[in-house]
């Protein structure tokens, strides 16, 4: 038998302790299952975030690197032009050296030249004369506009043959205007 003075509740009373804190237990087990997937999920997105920066980062450091070598070659390709364009001025001073009436003589000489041949392509017959006489034409017509472009240039190279810079540059626009009226057929005829 039982002992009167006893509670029935009382003897199951500890046992029930026990079965509410292991449920707790248990819930805060999950609890604390189910926050660290959580952290493991952020920093694995974090991780693949970081990756993906990176990568964008080496990709844009490899342009930036193209960037500066192509850079580097143009400014290469620039300088020796710029050479290069230095060297042909040079050229040019030195055999800009044809006087205002040797010039004017050549373009009359190359008009001259330039109106003949005009009048044989008009007069050529077969297909093979008319294309020699436009052949001939157009040589003219280019020692035409050569001789006036020497006679630009030879106005240019005045300028630093000069007494002054000033003084070069009124000598140079007078032959402007004379090789601009002698020059505009020539040169505005295409």
């Amino acid at each position: 038998m039982t002992d009167p003075h006893v509670e029935p509740d009382a003897t199951r009373h500890p046992a029930r302790k026990w079965v509410v804190a292991t449920i707790v237990f248990l819930l805060a087990a999950i609890g604390l299952g189910i926050w660290a997937f959580t952290l493991q999920a952020d920093n694995d997105d974090k991780d693949a975030k970081i990756a993906a920066q990176q990568k964008q980062l080496a990709d844009q450091q490899d342009v930036a690197g193209r960037i500066r070598e192509a850079a580097g070659g143009l400014s290469g390709d620039v300088q020796q032009s710029l050479d290069e364009l230095g060297q042909q001025i040079d050229q040019i001073e030195g055999t800009a050296d044809a006087t205002q009436e040797q010039t004017q003589e050549a373009i009359d000489q190359a008009e001259q030249a330039a109106a003949e041949a005009s009048d044989h392509v008009d007069a050529a017959q077969g297909e093979a004369e008319k294309a020699q006489a436009q052949a001939d034409e157009a040589e003219a017509r280019a020692q035409s506009i050569g001789a006036c472009a020497r006679g630009y240039l030879s106005a240019v190279a005045g300028v630093f043959d000069a007494e002054s810079l000033s003084a070069g540059i009124d000598e140079a626009k007078t032959e402007f205007e004379t090789l601009s009226g002698s020059c505009a057929d020539t040169l505005g005829s295409g």
